[in-house]
């Protein structure tokens, strides 16, 4: 086989390990595979699987089987070259003996960007870049992070096949399936932090957590758009582990057990929210709201995924649509481009990216 095939090959192999953080790496730091390839066979392989935890590269070398001098390391993203919670992962290749490095593709932040391949050829090893898509759609939110400083804004309504997420009287549990709602676990799982508004408290009393072991133990940030203050003490956020986070003016009193973020406006402004989210490592974040922040999000086009989940249910004009956003001509309409439509349970997830949105 030739070598580049084999390169490919390799490195898919190191993406499908990386992909194992999927629902453990969410903060700060990205997910990453790597695997040891010596005279053909495979003698390690690594993982990042927990934020702050041992980089893949550095665990591929803790388990190799035998030495690990003259092998290839393919990673599905660039090693670091900078000390930060854990030392750089290039000293750790070049100590090791490594003869060869294939990344998948180079790593986005700008402190790093080219610099670990080039760390690694000064020391005499040679590097491949594949730049291969699967590698960087791996990571979606480290890359809108480091290019603009933003995490990956994904956005989840549940509703009806006309469009509505409640009834008049707000009556809203349940229009989607259980499964929708177990597929829904998966989103959050996968999130830094998930944020909603006071509404959707007041009216649901959500817990906003995650509950399927599957995906571990630990929930995202849970970010509350609060302007006056009006959470209750006793709301159901604070019955359950993980950082609340309650953006509102500052003269508000903060409930036990939350953290402040401060604003003076009659509303939060949502590019400085998301703004706040990335420089706490936030890379993923999903928006749980009602009709009134969901219209927030796409009338300032400040969205990169939206997540339908459509039940075969028609709850009538006078119930509560997705979205209250005005659109006087087709030309304005917001567009976006069908990702994929799956069956989840009796109802479809439908997966639309932002048109004017790259990842």
């Amino acid at each position: 086989m030739h070598r580049p095939k084999v390169d490919e090959l390799y490195t898919h192999a190191a993406i499908r390990l990386a992909a194992k953080g999927l629902y453990r790496v969410t903060r700060n730091n990205p997910r990453v595979g790597c695997i040891l390839v010596k005279n053909g066979r495979v003698i390690g392989r690594g993982a990042h699987l927990q934020d702050g935890g041992a980089h893949a590269e550095v665990q591929a070398l803790a388990t190799a089987s035998e030495d690990p001098t003259g092998a290839t390391a393919y990673v599905s993203l660039e090693p670091c070259c900078i000390e930060g919670r854990t030392p750089p992962c290039t000293s750790a290749l070049i100590s090791a003996g490594i003869q060869r490095v294939v990344v998948g593709e180079l790593d986005p932040n700008a402190e790093v960007n080219g610099s670990g391949v080039r760390e690694l050829r000064d020391a005499s090893i040679s590097v491949t870049v594949l730049g291969l898509a699967e590698a960087r759609s791996l990571n979606p939110g480290f890359h809108k992070r480091m290019t603009l400083a933003r995490p990956y804004i994904r956005v989840k309504s549940g509703m009806s096949l006309d469009g509505r997420v409640a009834m008049e009287n707000g009556e809203s549990q349940w229009i989607t399936s259980s499964d929708a709602r177990q597929d829904v676990q998966r989103l959050r799982a996968r999130s830094g932090a998930i944020v909603t508004g006071i509404n959707t408290i007041l009216n649901d009393d959500p817990k906003l957590t995650v509950r399927d072991a599957r995906f571990g133990t630990s929930s995202p940030m849970r970010v509350v758009l609060d302007t006056h203050g009006q959470i209750p003490p006793d709301a159901e956020l604070f019955r359950h582990p993980g950082e609340v986070v309650l953006v509102c003016n500052s003269s508000v009193t903060l409930p036990p057990n939350s953290i402040k973020w401060e604003h003076d406006n009659d509303q939060a402004d949502l590019d400085s929210v998301h703004e706040r989210l990335a420089e706490a490592g936030v890379n993923e974040v999903l928006i749980e709201a009602g009709p009134t922040l969901t219209s927030s999000y796409l009338q300032t086009g400040l969205w990169d995924e939206f997540v339908f989940y459509v039940a075969p249910k028609i709850l009538g004009s006078q119930a509560r649509p997705v979205a209250q956003v005005k659109i006087d001509a087709l030309c304005d309409a917001i567009d976006g481009t069908l990702q994929s439509i799956e069956e989840i349970g009796d109802d479809l997830r439908i997966v639309i990216n932002n048109s004017e949105s790259c990842v």
